[in-house]
């Protein structure tokens, strides 16, 4: 692994506060994770990581079978602005943030299914080709659209309550085994009441396995 699952539940569960304390629209969230991911990887692990938008499709088991992000044209799982997922490419690796969430992500689809919050990080060698290659747990497909990252990177860099909430994301986290200060106190910026302090606090998420 690249990283190690306590490296991984650090990282997660400080993004994840920042983004619950502050509502961030849940359409936000993949690119958010992916963003601030990579900037933690970069600042605190000196791992030269980018973050990447696509189309994607994961097997979490026989009972939740393929979540996909995406539409379906001409037999091909594609991503535009509508519909998409974010992951994070470091060192010939795939590591995606947004993963423990996905047991929320069945569950808002419809499915009743038991999926566990677990880490993904795999080998970039492992990606499948096709859709139709996805056909165990474990499986997955990441297909990159450059021009959308172009994109949505130009439309983020004009928010500034994401700036801040990253910058405070990179200034927060500390490494395993130091202990992350909690609460953190903060004025947000933005759409927020910039003069009111926010105490915001770290929890940190169960994470106990990987697909």
């Amino acid at each position: 692994m690249l990283i190690t699952l306590a490296d991984y539940r650090r990282i997660y569960s400080t993004i994840h506060s920042l983004l619950v304390a502050d509502s961030v629209n849940s359409h936000d969230a993949s690119m958010l994770f992916s963003v601030y991911g990579a900037q933690i990887l970069k600042r605190h692990y000196g791992i030269a990581a980018l973050p990447v938008v696509g189309s994607a499709a994961y097997h979490l088991g026989l009972q939740a079978k393929i979540l996909a992000f995406g539409e379906y044209q001409s037999g091909h799982l594609q991503s535009n602005d509508r519909q998409h997922h974010w992951w994070v490419e470091a060192d010939g690796w795939i590591i995606d943030f947004m993963a423990p969430l996905f047991p929320v992500l069945v569950k808002r689809s419809g499915k009743e299914a038991h999926i566990e919050p677990w880490m993904m990080q795999k080998p970039m060698h492992k990606v499948k080709k096709t859709l139709s290659a996805v056909q165990n747990k474990g499986d997955f497909l990441l297909v990159k659209n450059d021009p959308l990252a172009s994109q949505k990177m130009s439309q983020m860099v004009t928010e500034k309550a994401h700036i801040q909430r990253g910058k405070l994301a990179l200034d927060w986290f500390v490494k395993t085994p130091k202990k992350m200060s909690s609460p953190l106190t903060v004025k947000f910026e933005g759409n927020l009441d910039a003069s009111k302090k926010k105490l915001i606090p770290y929890k940190s998420f169960l994470v106990s396995g990987s697909w």
